[in-house]
């Protein structure tokens, strides 16, 4: 008897970002393109459970990755994690490709390089053979209508935090209640977005925050967050993986950074309406990033009336 056919993918352990832009649009390229009609090919991804809606329901098997001290001792640098080494990097490859082996003809094991030549090399992975489509499972969707807000147009705030970073942003908490103490309150819902351990909640819990979603095991975060940002309609915050994102779905934004050709052109290939603030030491005032805000939603609510 034939065993079935199987593509694995993973495992993955960089960065966010990485994983939505650099890997994940793998998989909707095998099955759309390259092995478009094939019923007999099943998708097999291994990555960590807070990111298996970036592979969705393009994916037939969803393995949960977790790795002790992820994201506290162990941070994302590009494709590898830093501290994990290439021999227990290895090993999880091979216990992956092991577990289905004897069960699938495995056609390809797709997977990362993170080797010091090839973890930050942006080009691993050529993009001509990716299809930049997600397709989050439907319990993200439907968390998202009952615990989300949606009589008034969607905003999102994209505190990324992350520890031992110079890029961190001291303010959050400031502009948090400046918006609060705002009209724009009164016109727009706010969604606080972050990854767990990794961003700057509102101390008030004054806003929306999808970390406080009580999650199935159909939905993950970024599945609350595609869904999100499928409804948005503006998103800020310091240049990280959100707003990027943001711009992918066509959703506009008010970022500051030191990187504005990366984050305004090489990421946007959508060309979205971007406003971006050059801010080397991550210092700019809240002051300063509330009266743009302002400015921008008052102009969208006066270019809808």
């Amino acid at each position: 008897m034939n065993r079935e056919k199987a593509i694995l993918l993973g495992p993955f352990v960089g960065e966010f970002f990485w994983s939505f832009f650099r890997f994940a649009p793998i998989l909707p390229y095998l099955r759309l393109t390259k092995y478009k009609g094939r019923t007999d090919i099943k998708y097999i991804v291994y990555t960590r459970p807070e990111r298996f809606d970036l592979y969705g329901k393009y994916a037939d098997i969803l393995i949960p990755l977790n790795i002790e001290g992820d994201s506290v001792e162990l941070l994302g640098n590009c494709y590898r994690l830093e501290k994990l080494s290439e021999k227990q990097y290895k090993n999880l490859i091979k216990n992956f490709y092991n577990t289905y082996k004897e069960r699938f003809n495995i056609i390809e094991h797709i997977y990362p390089k993170i080797d010091k030549k090839n973890f930050l090399n942006k080009n691993q992975f050529n993009q001509k053979q990716m299809v930049f489509k997600y397709s989050p499972r439907k319990d993200n969707y439907d968390l998202v209508k009952k615990y989300i807000l949606n009589d008034k147009p969607l905003v999102i705030l994209a505190p990324r935090y992350r520890i031992g970073f110079k890029r961190n942003w001291p303010y959050w908490q400031k502009l948090y209640d400046m918006i609060h103490d705002s009209s724009l309150i009164n016109d727009f819902n706010f969604v606080i977005c972050g990854k767990n351990l990794e961003y700057i909640p509102d101390n008030k819990n004054r806003f929306k925050d999808i970390n406080n979603i009580l999650l199935t095991k159909n939905s993950s975060l970024a599945g609350l967050l595609i869904a999100v940002l499928e409804e948005s309609v503006f998103c800020t915050g310091s240049q990280s993986a959100l707003p990027n994102m943001a711009l992918f779905f066509k959703t506009p934004v008010l970022e500051w950074g030191h990187q504005k050709t990366l984050h305004t052109k090489n990421y946007n290939i959508n060309n979205t309406t971007i406003e971006f603030i050059e801010d080397r030491k991550y210092n700019i005032s809240p002051t300063e990033v509330f009266k743009r805000l302002r400015k921008t939603l008052i102009k969208k609510i006066k270019k809808e009336n």
